[in-house]
């Protein structure tokens, strides 16, 4: 079997009335912590009872749609029942999706199924820590060499995507694994679209600041420049300390000044090129594919 890997911070702050308890089964695996909840979803530190091999599981709960009755999860009203069913065949897309993605920088599942009236993937544990929560600790620097290490991984990870017909669409640091070697993992495809399936597009989620300009408006193109424009926001990210300005925050973002002249002095200028063009607010500006921001980084690496 393929070992598939994937960790989140080990310590989590937690509503325990909405989540399951240590020692709850479900399916083959028993429940032993919470080890990160978000918006809409909820991860288990597991094991699995026939080989007592660690894993962790996602579970399909949204904050905002759901209750906890016992271990099921259910819509809090009939006005919640439509979303929450939807976002939950959506999960199991994901899960779905995960099982043909085959690639060292991306989390797989090592099962997904249907249970407590909703969705679990399976994935196996392992050590890390996120680049957002390696971010907060002000003694880590971001150098040139750190963000080669991590974002020319990434952004091959996202080309074979592309390559595929796929775009990612929530890229950012709380999506990036760094594993002990610094290798990177990206863990969550919850919004990852088909070119072809744009219409889509009002049924995912993304993050301000990183989703493109082209993400806050249905009747706008996405591609493969989009997913550039998060990467570029996510090295940005690693140089500002904070979150990037929204794309639709258009006053603002004029008065950004550009990553080339902020940091010069620090950073190579082959990643402040790479970040000043992929966060272009306008998608013909940007790199049009990953493949143009790797060979802009190549270029100016061996010029």
């Amino acid at each position: 079997m393929t070992k598939n890997t994937f960790s989140l911070p080990a310590h989590a702050t937690t509503n325990h009335t909405e989540t399951l308890p240590s020692g709850t089964v479900v399916d083959e695996y028993i429940i032993e912590r919470v080890i990160a909840q978000g918006g809409f979803s909820t991860v288990y530190l597991a094991r699995q009872l026939k080989d007592q091999q660690q894993v962790a599981i996602k579970e399909y709960k949204p904050k905002h749609l759901t209750r906890r009755d016992g271990n099921a999860v259910m819509p809090i009203d009939s006005a919640a029942l439509n979303l929450f069913q939807r976002g939950r065949q959506l999960f199991m897309k994901e899960a779905t999706l995960l099982t043909t993605l085959k690639h060292p920088n991306i989390v797989s599942v090592l099962n997904f199924f249907l249970c407590n009236n909703t969705a679990y993937l399976v994935m196996n544990y392992d050590y890390g820590i996120t680049l957002g929560n390696w971010l907060k600790d002000s003694t880590n620097i971001a150098t040139t060499e750190f963000l080669l290490d991590v974002f020319l991984p990434v952004m091959r990870c996202i080309k074979n995507m592309h390559n595929r017909g796929l775009l990612h669409l929530d890229i950012k640091p709380d999506n990036i694994l760094l594993r002990p070697s610094c290798n990177p993992l990206i863990l969550d495809f919850g919004s990852a679209l088909s070119y072809k399936n744009q219409q889509q597009l009002n049924s995912h989620s993304m993050t301000k600041g990183y989703a493109a300009p082209e993400q806050h408006e249905q009747s706008k193109t996405l591609g493969p420049w989009s997913d550039c424009y998060a990467i570029g926001a996510s090295m940005r990210t690693c140089l500002d300390r904070t979150a990037p300005i929204s794309s639709s925050d258009v006053v603002a973002i004029e008065k950004r000044q550009s990553a080339h002249r902020l940091y010069k002095k620090q950073i190579n200028e082959n990643i402040l090129y790479a970040i000043d063009w992929a966060m272009q607010m306008s998608p013909s500006k940007r790199p049009q594919s990953i493949d143009d921001l790797l060979n802009i980084i190549n270029y100016r690496q061996n010029s």
